[in-house]
């Protein structure tokens, strides 16, 4: 890693040092960018910023090596490896219940179309109101959270309630950045997270996102990974969102 950090580190500082060398930037407005990173840091919203203004360019790094299913951008709000083991249904907070039941269930196989037992996904979303467990307005973690396990065939299936679109925190610095000085908005489009693991294979983090929803090819992360798009499709009165990943070998990473 350290060998990294002399790699990228150097060419990241003349990288920034161009850009403000073309744009003749002035000591008041250095200063000025600088006291917007105080602001950034006080507000405890570098993980958000960075994740809006960034982790799609990663992704898209990520998915130049990538066979299978391409990655998407995972967001500030996963918390950990610790998400609660579940078999049929995420939990889901007892002031949703008359919200809109969904079905989330797919398939996960390897490049040859052959089923991966065993692999384990990581399922987070928002709330019906936009809300992330764990993270907002004292929400306990263990709702609309959960780790699901493919069975011989590589399905899986779990059901909870659909999620919205939502604003990222916008009354702070990275709202401001957005909306008032680049001009942009602040919304990202409902969507399902995942993080796929199996052992001997590359883990997939991705998105999925519902056909016709708002802000669906227009999200304020600029993420145009869409691949997983799902189909308005309801079953018993449940929106069904069918999604299916394709793993790749570990070691396609190492032959890069």
């Amino acid at each position: 890693m350290s060998e990294r950090v002399k790699e990228i580190v150097p060419d990241l500082i003349e990288a920034i040092r161009n850009v403000l060398r073309k744009h003749k930037v002035t000591f008041d407005e250095y200063r000025a960018g600088f006291g917007y990173m105080i602001e950034v840091q006080e507000a405890k919203e570098i993980p958000l910023l960075l994740d809006a203004l960034l982790n799609s360019t990663i992704v898209e790094i990520e998915n130049e090596t990538r066979g299978g299913t391409r990655a998407d951008i995972q967001g500030p709000y996963y918390l950990d490896e610790n998400y609660p083991s579940v078999t049929d249904a995420l939990a889901v907070r007892p002031e949703d219940a008359d919200a809109e039941d969904m079905i989330i269930r797919g398939r996960i196989t390897d490049l040859t179309g052959q089923p991966v037992l065993g692999a384990t996904i990581d399922i987070w979303h928002s709330t019906p109101d936009g809300l992330y467990s764990g993270i907002h307005d004292n929400i306990d973690r263990k709702y609309y959270r959960g780790r699901v396990v493919t069975d011989s065939d590589g399905r899986y299936s779990v059901t909870s309630k659909t999620p919205v679109a939502y604003q990222i925190p916008n009354q702070g610095p990275t709202g401001a950045l957005l909306e008032k000085y680049l001009g942009r908005h602040s919304w990202r489009p409902a969507h399902i997270h995942f993080w796929v693991r199996s052992e001997d294979r590359r883990d997939l983090i991705n998105q999925a996102y519902f056909e016709g929803g708002d802000y669906v090819g227009d999200d304020c992360c600029e993420t145009d990974h869409l691949e997983l798009v799902v189909p308005k499709v309801y079953e018993n009165g449940k929106r069904v969102m069918q999604v299916n990943f394709v793993l790749e070998p570990a070691y396609a990473i190492a032959a890069e």
